[in-house]
């Protein structure tokens, strides 16, 4: 095998192998900016859609208060902020229950 004369070449090798640590840490970086923002996407969409529930909730009550033997037991859908909300009334002899979903 031949011997390179004093470390000849040795530098190009050097090169591509710090080029490849430094691509790997750059995409490792990359897809870790990533995954934040969507985490972050996640939970703002998480909140505004609690509040879009509780302000279904607000107006199945009010409905409840102003007129109680208009509101219909059942699925009522309400649209608050751009989401559906779907609340959902059970008023059997006795207290009512109400239950808000949201899809987002």
């Amino acid at each position: 095998m031949r011997r390179l004369r004093n470390g000849r070449g040795a530098a190009l090798w050097i090169v591509i192998v710090t080029a490849l640590i430094c691509s790997v840490a750059a995409y490792t970086m990359l897809m870790m900016a990533v995954s934040q923002a969507r985490r972050g996407q996640f939970y703002a969409n998480r909140t505004k859609a609690r509040y879009a529930a509780e302000a279904g909730l607000v107006w199945a009550m009010q409905r409840l208060w102003q007129a109680p033997t208009n509101f219909t037991a059942g699925t009522t859908d309400v649209t608050v902020d751009g989401m559906n909300v779907d609340v959902i009334g059970a008023c059997n002899p006795g207290p009512c229950t109400l239950q808000a979903k949201v899809m987002y």
